[in-house]
C-alpha cells in the first residue's frame, strides 16, 4: 500500500513539474495591434453602372485613411448575374505610400464598365451585361505585420466588429459596397395604389380578373419594386390567393423577377411603363399549368 501511495505521489509531482515547465509563449494571448482605418465612399452620382449609357458608365469613389501601418488595400469585386457569383477579382491595389502621398485622401478613383468587363472571365464586351446585374466591391486591407481585414474568426464572425460592418459610410472601415447595373428610378413615379386587370390570357377564365394592389419601392437595388399581387386574384376560384412579385425598372422597361403562383411564374418580356399616365403592363407565364396572361396596372 505504501508503495502504491508513493507511486501516486511521484506521478502527481511529475505532472506538476511538467506544467510548471510549459513554455509560456505557447499559451500567451497575442498582443492587440492597431487595426486599419480605411473608408471607401462611392459618389452617389456614379454609384451604379448606367445601363442606358454603358460606353460611358463608370463607378467613382474616394479612399480615406488615417492609418500609417498598412501594406496595401485591395479593392476587389464579385460580379453577380442571374444569381451566379464570379470569383473574387482584384481591381485596384493602393499602398501606404499612395495614401501618404495623397495626404490620407485619394479622390475620384474611377472604374469604367469596360474595365470591369475586361476583368471578368467569360464576358466579351459591354453587351454581355444585363440590367439587374451587380458588382459587389470589397475592401481587403493588409497591415504591415501581415494581418488581413476582414478575416474569418469563429462562428461565422470576422475580425471587423459587427457595429463597424453594419454602420453607415461614416464608419472607420468600409467592408463592401454593391453597385447595380441599371438606371436611376424615381420611386415617386412608381409607388402607390393601382387597379389591376388581366386583359389577355390563353385561359379565358383569367380574362377580366381584377384586384386593387400596391406597388412599393423595396430595394436594395435602386430600381426594385414590389407588387402586392401579380395575378389579379385569378387563382382565387381554384383556392389561390394574391401572389406578390418584385419588378425591376430597367431604364423604363419593367422586368418581373421569377416568383410563384400555382407554379414558377416568369416575365416573358414586352412589358411597358407609362409614367405620364401611370400604367404598367406585364406579360407573365406560369409553368405548372402552362398559363400565360397580360396584366395591366393603372395608378389610382
Amino acid at each position: 500500500m505504501k508503495s502504491y501511495i508513493k507511486n501516486i505521489f511521484y506521478l502527481v509531482l511529475f505532472a506538476a513539474a511538467a506544467i510548471s515547465c510549459k513554455d509560456d509563449d505557447s499559451i500567451r494571448i497575442p498582443e492587440s495591434g492597431i487595426g486599419p482605418n480605411v473608408r471607401i465612399a462611392f459618389d452617389p452620382n456614379f454609384g451604379f453602372i448606367n445601363f442606358d449609357d454603358l460606353d460611358n458608365a463608370k463607378l467613382k469613389f474616394n479612399v480615406y485613411s488615417e492609418s500609417s501601418n498598412l501594406e496595401k488595400v485591395d479593392v476587389n469585386f464579385v460580379y453577380t448575374t442571374g444569381g451566379v457569383n464570379s470569383d473574387t477579382i482584384v481591381f485596384k491595389t493602393i499602398t501606404q505610400a499612395d495614401i501618404n502621398a495623397a495626404g490620407g485622401v485619394i479622390e475620384n478613383i474611377e472604374i469604367s464598365a469596360q474595365e470591369l468587363v475586361d476583368k471578368i472571365p467569360g464576358l466579351d464586351d459591354l453587351s454581355d451585361l444585363s440590367g439587374g446585374d451587380s458588382f459587389t466591391m470589397l475592401n481587403f486591407t493588409t497591415m504591415a505585420d501581415g494581418a488581413v481585414y476582414p478575416q474569418p474568426t469563429i462562428d461565422g464572425n470576422t475580425n471587423v466588429a459587427p457595429n463597424i460592418v453594419n454602420a453607415a459610410a461614416t464608419t472607420s472601415f468600409t467592408v463592401s459596397y454593391q453597385a447595380f447595373v441599371g438606371c436611376p428610378s424615381d420611386p415617386l413615379e412608381f409607388n402607390g395604389d393601382y387597379a389591376s386587370e388581366i386583359t389577355a390570357s390563353n385561359y379565358g377564365g383569367f380574362v377580366g380578373a381584377s384586384n386593387d394592389v400596391v406597388i412599393t419601392f423595396v430595394g436594395p437595388e435602386p430600381f426594385r419594386y414590389n407588387i402586392s399581387d401579380i395575378s389579379a386574384l385569378a387563382y382565387a376560384p381554384f383556392g389561390g390567393s394574391a401572389y406578390p412579385g418584385d419588378i425591376y425598372d430597367i431604364c423604363g422597361n419593367p422586368q418581373m423577377l421569377p416568383t410563384s403562383t400555382f407554379g414558377v411564374t416568369t416575365d416573358t418580356g414586352g412589358g411597358t411603363w407609362d409614367p405620364v399616365n401611370g400604367v404598367l403592363t406585364l406579360n407573365l407565364f406560369e409553368s405548372n399549368n402552362g398559363l400565360s396572361w397580360t396584366i395591366v396596372f393603372t395608378k389610382k
